[in-house]
């Protein structure tokens, strides 16, 4: 995959299955629907360049070469090496983790402040690849193979539903991070969303 792939001094870690950011430093590098998919795509790809990751996400290489460099200035990406790729060669890239969560602190505003922003990144990067697949032919909204869905609910549960809700939720991102590419393999994405329902107070 990598033609006369040259490794830097230090190789760095292999990547892992899952990591947590804890520090709101990081997060807020992290806190744009781009670096998301930036680090989407790589958690999909693995070792990648700026290259590839532009032909998967249909953004333009040279507006990606910002976010890369910000994600690996945090850490949350690898520099591991150069492939020459016609005349030239091009630096590639491994994640940290194939998938990036963060740590929720309702007690610290910036950490309030962070996770409100990326819930509205996700959304906007989620709607955005929902869009481009629904333009594309093979779109399927209906049978066990279905490719294609949105939807949104509001539904009555009590501590045990909601136990099991949870159960549901965890077994979806088990899922996720121990995928893999593979012969026969399409690639989907997965976005969850659940929040309480939060009446709005009357004015007094």
């Amino acid at each position: 995959m990598n033609p006369a792939a040259t490794m830097t001094d230090q190789t760095p870690p292999q990547t892992v299955p899952f990591f947590v950011v804890e520090d709101t430093k990081t997060m807020k590098a992290l806190a744009s629907p781009v670096r998301w998919e930036i680090l989407d795509t790589m958690g999909a790809l693995g070792e990648c360049s700026a290259a590839d990751i532009a032909q998967y996400t249909a953004r333009a290489r040279t507006s990606l070469y910002p976010h890369i460099q910000d994600l690996v200035s945090c850490g949350l990406i690898y520099e591991t090496g150069t492939r020459l790729m016609g005349k030239r060669y091009e630096q590639l890239y491994r994640p940290k983790a194939v998938m990036i969560g963060t740590r929720f602190n309702q007690n610290d505003q910036e950490n309030l402040d962070y996770h409100t922003t990326f819930a509205n990144a996700l959304a906007r990067l989620m709607a955005r690849k929902h869009e481009r697949a629904a333009n594309e032919p093979g779109a399927n909204p209906r049978t066990d193979q279905r490719n294609h869905h949105c939807g949104g609910h509001s539904v009555w549960v009590d501590e045990q539903q909601l136990a099991k809700l949870n159960t549901m939720i965890d077994d979806i991102w088990e899922f996720c991070e121990s995928s893999h590419p593979g012969e026969g393999k399409q690639l989907m994405h997965v976005g969850l969303f659940l929040s309480r329902h939060i009446p709005k107070t009357k004015e007094k």
